[in-house]
């Protein structure tokens, strides 16, 4: 249809309604368009995506999500007519039903993909048509070819003549013959004005030129990349607050971790101590350590920490948010911004995924603020891109990794499997949204009840029965789902700013063994890893994080399962450590490793040893004075684990 120069496409299918009707799930339109006619995907145009449809990462393709309507699951595209493409490429499948791993995909069965064509030819030339006579009558350039007084000649008026003139079957069809042409119809050249060549402005120039020199300047960063590494390297973290060390100290310290073969440094680079108002980035220290990194000769790691320091294990010094994010939250309501728990307590450790691209502080949204700090952060040291910068961390939740916070400590403790983070403002109505959208209403308002952070799972319906349920499965599919949507969303701004680089970017995932061996996964679950109902949920992420090019950094490397395999622990973590690694490795994602307590004993260094194999780089938490002594178990660890060869990691 092309009703008031809009083109609308509408694909629909009743057994498509029917198939989301006795399986559940959704039906997701994969498509693109086919601008030429030559059989390639392109992306479509803005103009031309529904709601519903989301981009996906450097592909060509989007997806939208089809909706139910007079008993058909369909799908409206409309778009301007002089912006429509030739054809649509499509491909249905479903997704999310009682299998949750199961993808039904419905093709064409000659071709494998469905085509429609949007504008025919015949369209366009009428378009063009109706679009050059626009400019004409709202005087285009033709109304340049006359000189400044002059106007444009007139035909003279026709004259008809008053004789009736009847058609008859032998009479030869009637024409009027054309006027007589008047001499001073004719062009002359001295009429005529010659269409001056258009230029690009000076600004133009100027930014293209910019773009050049942009591109070089990237290129040859880019060049300097050699990752001919072939063991597995020793990374030290550094105290949380490192910033307030006297530079000389500094140095001496790096020079003993390097002494003892130590290849770099792992340190928080504070969100709150950089961004102390909005846009305005002091980075001074880093710039100082990274200088003194340079001249001892070993590595620096940073982690963009975009959460609050002070709440979680080992945590000896405060660092909250910036005061301008904080202040905001106050002003729009704490739950509109952080995670909120079922009784109502904000966490300001983190600022809620919810909030992601629903809130806006100070102009800016959560994810828009994050890319703006690493672009700043990039901008400042691409100097030392690939010499003492070759790896950035981001954070993605509390205590920087990609989880809920499901287990603050001011109310939690070991081993309580925790409390769904669910209930700010924006991931009650995205809920509620959710079970609209599937045809679950009846749902939108309610949410599990575990009975409390550090309840006996066994008290907790949710987690002895109903996480198994149809309900149960359809919650920790949006909720994991949820969490999953955010880690995609920073990790890929953060491959936009640093992957043109050729710099490696990376992702903590926490090591939640306990409760690991239940039915439930209490712990995990809570934190937002569906690693139940045989659903992987290492496999979930180590996909998105593949997708971004970032590294599985993941954490209890160094527990040993025995000491807490009983009730109430229920704790195997070397079988979390094995499930991660093999998530990753199955996509083609290299792994690297932390351990989550502080390591005292060799039994401890040992375990990290034994899966030295697995791991392409190591970084032990935390330093201390005595690390380069003599007769210290580290000293042997790191001469061990550099005997490690530095695995191959194979396509997906």
């Amino acid at each position: 249809r092309r009703p008031d120069n809009v083109i609308e496409v509408v694909i629909s299918s009743e057994k498509g309604a029917d198939f989301i009707g006795s399986k559940g799930g959704q039906l997701i339109l994969h498509w693109a368009v086919d601008t030429d006619d030559d059989g390639t995907w392109s992306r479509p145009p803005k103009q031309m995506l529904p709601d519903g449809t989301h981009y996906r990462f450097e592909k060509q393709s989007v997806h939208t999500n089809f909706k139910l309507e007079d008993g058909k699951a369909q799908v409206k595209i409309t778009v301007p007519d002089h912006k429509a493409p030739m054809k649509m490429r499509f491909i249905i499948f479903h997704t999310g039903g009682q299998d949750p791993n199961a993808k039904f995909w419905f093709k064409n069965s000659h071709d494998g993909e469905f085509e429609v064509y949007v504008c025919p030819e015949l369209w366009k030339r009428d378009i063009e048509f109706r679009i050059e006579k626009e400019k004409n009558q709202k005087g285009g350039i033709f109304s340049t070819l006359f000189r400044k007084g002059q106007t444009q000649p007139q035909a003279p008026e026709r004259q008809f003549s008053s004789e009736v003139i009847e058609d008859t079957p032998d009479s030869e069809p009637f024409m009027e013959p054309s006027p007589p042409r008047n001499p001073e119809w004719h062009w002359s050249e001295n009429q005529a004005v010659t269409v001056p060549k258009l230029k690009r402005s000076a600004s133009e120039e100027e930014r293209l030129k910019a773009q050049e020199e942009e591109d070089r300047r990237v290129a040859a960063i880019k060049a300097k990349a050699n990752d001919d590494r072939t063991h597995v390297k020793v990374n030290v973290m550094m105290p949380l607050d490192i910033h307030k060390w006297a530079l000389p100290s500094i140095e001496r310290r790096f020079q003993r971790l390097k002494d003892i073969g130590v290849h770099g440094v792992m340190c928080d680079m504070w969100w709150g101590l950089v961004e102390a108002e909005p846009r305005r980035y002091d980075f001074s220290f880093y710039m100082s350590m990274v200088e003194i990194a340079e001249r001892v000769g070993i590595e620096v790691e940073f982690v963009m920490s975009f959460h609050k320091c002070g709440g979680n294990v080992g945590d000896n010094v405060y660092i909250p948010l910036p005061r301008w994010v904080r202040k905001e939250a106050d002003e729009m309501g704490r739950n509109r911004v952080f995670y909120t728990d079922r009784s109502g307590d904000s966490n300001d450790e983190y600022i809620s995924c919810g909030a992601d691209e629903t809130v806006r502080i100070k102009g800016r949204t959560p994810v828009c603020i994050y890319s703006d700090f690493m672009q700043a952060f990039s901008r400042q040291f691409d100097k030392f891109f690939h010499t003492v910068l070759k790896k950035v961390q981001v954070g993605l939740g509390p205590a920087g990794e990609l989880r809920y916070p499901s287990f603050p400590l001011s109310k939690w403790c070991y081993p309580g499997a925790g409390e769904f983070q669910c209930y700010d403002k924006n991931m009650q109505q995205a809920w509620a949204d959710y079970c609209e959208e599937h045809r679950h209403k009846d749902w939108a308002k309610r949410f599990p009840d575990v009975k409390g952070y550090a309840s006996e799972p066994s008290r907790s319906r949710f987690l002895s029965k109903d996480i198994h349920s149809d309900y149960g499965k359809f919650f920790m599919r949006w909720y994991a789902d949820f969490l999953l949507a955010h880690g995609d969303r920073v990790l890929s701004v953060a491959r936009e700013c640093f992957a043109k680089f050729g710099i490696e970017i990376s992702g903590k995932i926490a090591g939640l063994h306990w409760l690991y061996t239940t039915a439930h996964h209490g712990a995990e679950i809570c934190a937002g890893y569906y690693n139940t109902n045989h659903n992987n949920a290492y496999s979930d992420i180590a996909q998105m994080f593949k997708r971004n090019g970032a590294t599985f950094d993941f954490t209890c490397m160094e527990i040993k399962t025995g000491r807490d395999v009983e009730h109430p622990y229920l704790s195997d973590p070397e079988a979390l450590v094995k499930q991660a690694a093999a998530a990753a490795k199955e996509h083609g994602v290299k792994f690297a490793g932390e351990n989550a307590l502080p390591v005292d004993n060799w039994e401890a260094f040992d375990m990290i040893l034994q899966k030295g194999g697995m791991l392409d780089s190591f970084c032990f938490l935390r330093f201390e004075e005595n690390l380069h002594h003599e007769g210290n178990d580290f000293r042997k660890f790191v001469k061990y684990m550099g005997r490690h060869k530095r695995p191959v990691v194979a396509a997906a």
